[in-house]
């Protein structure tokens, strides 16, 4: 069985970030050792749970995959100047049980297969994902605009979260889950108990409060 906790490390450029501590080793480090040649060093990475990212509707996403039951790959470092999901992201491989959490596998998401015209339609245009809810909402309105009409603008515009955070459900999830879209680095095959990895998560979310005080989940 593997332990994980959370410390402030200092980054390569000087100032800490609280990052995962797996088995008395902070993960940037372990990264590094990992690190394809050609690659940039990945020691100031941003840890992509801390609610810093630049766009909300990005942080809010993260964390429901973090908060997922599912199997999934979830980010949890990305490029520490761009501060978003389009540049460098870093994703695990976690699976839950009752009692243990797995990380099989960390890589690198590669943006090449993105296309941008299908992830900008995917938003509140993308009826296949709606619920009878979203059809009691937008079916006799926005569900059947074209994508770059007037009222289809106009509606992002006054709905601009909830256009965004469609897209990345719709779009950007699937895509993280697609293997060709991932360039695994290592099997790091860790397991923790549910407790340890629960301190942790609840960690991140407390340091993701302090930074966003209006934030309540």
């Amino acid at each position: 069985m593997n332990h994980i906790e959370v410390n402030p490390i200092k980054t390569c450029y000087d100032y800490p970030e609280h990052y995962w501590v797996i088995d008395g080793t902070p993960i940037t480090f372990l990264l590094e050792r990992h690190r394809p040649s050609g690659y940039s060093s990945l020691l100031g990475l941003m840890p992509a749970w801390n609610g810093e990212l630049l766009l909300q509707w990005e942080n809010d996403f993260v964390w429901e995959m973090v908060d997922s039951q599912e199997e999934l790959n979830v980010p949890i470092l990305v490029c520490e100047d761009d501060q978003d999901l389009s540049c460098i992201v870093i994703v695990a491989h976690i699976r839950k049980e009752n009692t243990v959490v797995h990380w099989d596998r960390i890589g690198v998401l590669d943006h090449s297969n993105f296309v941008l015209q299908e992830y900008n339609q995917s938003g509140i245009l993308c009826v296949e994902a709606y619920t009878d809810q979203d059809w009691e909402l937008y079916g006799s309105n926005i569900a059947l605009e074209q994508y770059g009409s007037p009222e289809y603008w106009e509606w992002v515009n006054n709905n601009c979260y909830e256009e965004h955070i469609r897209r990345l459900r719709n779009y950007m999830k699937p895509y993280m889950q697609e293997e060709t879209n991932i360039e695994w680095l290592w099997s790091c095959n860790w397991t923790f108990t549910a407790d340890n990895y629960a301190a942790v998560v609840e960690h991140y979310r407390n340091l993701r409060r302090a930074d966003c005080p209006c934030w309540s989940k």
